[in-house]
Order: structure tokens, then C-alpha cells, then sequence
């Protein structure tokens, strides 16, 4: 089930959030690979640059713009 998506704005999230991200290695533009989502909502484990991180799905989603 793996599915690329490209990192959008990261202007949509808190001040906190959007550099914990970057100090990841994660920046717009970024090419990522969706590894797994759980079911309701839950996280979302994503890979860059073999490094593996785990999300809030409303995070993943303001990032990635998915519905």
C-alpha cells in the first residue's frame, strides 16, 4: 500500500510542529513514501531518505492535502 505524495506548505502548522519536521530532514517540496495509515484517523508512518516517521493523521493531511 505504499503511495507517494509530495510535502506541501508547511505554513498551515504550528510554530512547534513545522520545525521539529524540518530539524527530520522533511521540507516542502520533499518527495515521501506512506507506509502505513491505521484505520479511524490514526497515525500515518511515513518514509524520506530511509528514515522512517510517524504523524497525526490531520497533520499528514494538511501536509499532503489528501482528503
Amino acid at each position: 500500500m505504499q503511495q507517494n505524495y509530495i510535502l506541501h506548505s508547511f505554513d498551515c502548522l504550528n510554530t512547534a510542529t513545522s520545525a521539529r519536521l524540518h530539524d527530520m530532514g522533511l521540507c516542502e517540496g520533499c518527495p515521501i513514501k506512506v507506509v502505513q495509515k491505521y484505520p479511524f484517523h490514526g497515525p500515518v508512518i511515513i518514509e524520506n531518505d530511509h528514515q522512517r516517521i510517524g504523524l497525526r493523521y490531520t497533520v499528514f493531511a494538511l501536509l499532503t492535502e489528501a482528503k
